[in-house]
C-alpha cells in the first residue's frame, strides 16, 4: 500500500471518499461506494456507542466516511480525527499534547511509542493495524468523564 504525502492529493482523496459516501447512501446498493473509501485519510473522530455491551459509554476514534475500520493518519495532516487520537494517546497512554487537530512532530513521537509498546511497526503513521493494537478510552455518555481504556 503506498500512502500519497501530496496535501492537494489527500484532499482530493477525502473529498471523493465524502461524496462517495454520501452517493452510496442515495444509490442503493452501489458497492463501490465502499470502495471508495477503503484506505482513504481519518477525517472525522466518530463517537462509538456500543448499544449491546456497555449503552453507557462511547469511544472517539478516527474514521472516515463510510468505513470507520480503514483510514489512516500521518504527520501534516490536520482534522478532528488526529485530535481524536491526540485526546486518546492522553487518557489512556499518559501523554500531555494539546489536542489541537494538527499530526506535528509530538504527536508523531508519542504514537512511535505507543506503536512499539503495542508491537506494531512503528513509523509513526496511523492506520488499522495501529488502531487495533491500541486500547481506547471509554467516555460516560452521561457525563462526558473517562471510564476506562480498554
Amino acid at each position: 500500500m503506498m500512502k500519497i504525502r501530496n496535501g492537494r492529493t489527500k484532499s482530493a482523496m477525502a473529498m471523493g471518499a465524502l461524496l462517495s459516501g454520501l452517493l452510496g447512501g442515495v444509490l442503493a446498493g452501489a458497492p463501490s461506494a465502499t470502495a471508495a473509501v477503503a484506505d482513504s485519510p481519518c477525517s472525522y473522530g466518530a463517537y462509538i456507542y456500543n448499544k449491546v455491551t456497555n449503552p453507557t459509554s462511547y469511544k472517539y476514534i478516527p474514521y472516515v466516511t463510510g468505513d470507520l475500520s480503514n483510514c489512516w493518519l500521518d504527520r501534516g495532516m490536520s482534522n478532528t480525527a488526529v485530535r481524536a487520537l491526540q485526546k486518546n494517546l492522553n487518557s489512556c497512554y499518559g501523554y500531555k499534547l494539546v489536542t489541537d487537530g494538527e499530526f506535528g512532530g509530538l504527536t508523531e513521537s508519542a504514537l512511535i511509542t505507543v506503536q512499539k509498546k503495542v508491537g506494531v511497526a512503528a513509523d509513526g503513521d496511523y492506520g488499522p493495524n495501529t488502531r487495533n493494537a491500541m486500547v481506547w478510552a471509554n467516555y460516560s455518555v452521561e457525563t462526558g468523564a473517562r471510564i476506562s481504556c480498554n
